[in-house]
């Protein structure tokens, strides 16, 4: 009998994805749901942080609440909603002294506010480890939701941040490195719904994706909903120099962290070409073109030469 780790996470959600019945008008297998409720939809996520998967050596428990709450509006606004709230679950055993659970909870409170939503309820539980699950929600007028689909040729391909630097963070804070910029992307990550927003109501965005699981995957992933292909310029691609400084010490490749690990949440998005000015001067410095959607296979453009992008990226029950 075929095990969890036999298909990996990818190809266990999409045979999900391919036997569930749905009358949503966007169901499973975008960043989010969206439920008509009207003149606006009702967009709905659910994302689940462990000990184990999420949680690593130094991430204080109120990093931990804001993680939880962070990477669930991460899914918010690359829909373009605004979010409303959001409820979190927990699994937590005995011996937890109050204090800690009540850090969490205050992460998870700050993190709302500081997106403009607030904390709607939850349920705890006890188990033998620490699990929490987020589910937040926010609204989205219905002709300007976005999607990971609708991505056309000639479009081009942009991010609203560095890619990489959450990657650098695990490293740095795995082998002591100081590294504060890296270290706050990976325990504290900013979800982008202002930017998310901001694409949504500029009219001219044609796809959008949050980067979970890498760009190397995000990017396959718009494609392959979209059908097309992306051309990247290596060179275009945001870099911070701490990133390159801990992959120089780690003996990490730079392209393995920006491309292929994840964790940066930041958004990837595709527009219209006549729009770039508009999104520029919308976006500054949460404004940068890495590619634009032409060709019949995803191609990285670095020092001369052509490679394929790879579809891979974090993926849990295979790391």
């Amino acid at each position: 009998m075929k095990t969890l780790a036999d298909l990996g996470e990818k190809a266990v959600v999409a045979s999900l994805i391919g036997s569930i019945r749905s009358t949503a008008a966007v169901g499973p297998g975008d960043d989010a749901a969206a439920v008509d409720i009207g003149p606006q939809y009702l967009v709905a996520t659910s994302d689940i942080t462990s000990r184990l998967s999420h949680m690593p050596k130094g991430m204080s428990y109120w990093q931990t609440g804001w993680y939880v709450a962070a990477v669930n509006f991460s899914d918010v606004a690359a829909m373009g909603a605004r979010p409303i709230g959001i409820l979190a679950s927990f699994v937590l055993p005995r011996s937890m002294p109050v204090d800690d659970f009540l850090s969490i909870m205050k992460g998870v409170q700050d993190c709302a506010l500081s997106v403009g939503a607030e904390v709607l309820g939850g349920d705890t539980k006890e188990g033998d480890d620490v699990a929490i699950s987020g589910c937040a929600l926010g609204l989205v007028d219905k002709d300007k939701v976005l999607l990971r689909s609708e991505a056309g040729e000639g479009d081009l391909l942009a991010v609203t941040g560095p890619m990489g630097l959450s990657a650098a963070g695990y490293f740095a804070i795995t082998q002591g490195i100081d590294a504060p910029r890296a270290l706050k992307a990976l325990l504290e990550p900013q979800p982008r719904t202002r930017e998310g927003m901001v694409l949504s109501s500029s009219g001219a965005v044609t796809s959008c994706m949050d980067i979970t699981d890498g760009l190397a995957f995000t990017i396959s992933e718009i494609g392959k909903r979209s059908g097309v292909s992306f051309e990247v310029d290596w060179s275009r691609i945001p870099i911070d120099p701490e990133t390159l400084e801990v992959a120089k010490r780690t003996g990490e490749s730079v392209e393995e962290l920006a491309m292929y690990y994840g964790g940066d949440y930041e958004l990837l998005f595709t527009f219209r070409p006549e729009a770039e000015e508009q999104l520029r001067a919308s976006l500054g410095e949460r404004f940068h073109i890495i590619g634009k959607a032409v060709g019949k296979e995803n191609i990285l453009i670095r020092d001369g030469g052509v490679v394929p992008i790879e579809n891979r990226g974090w993926e849990h029950f295979r790391m």
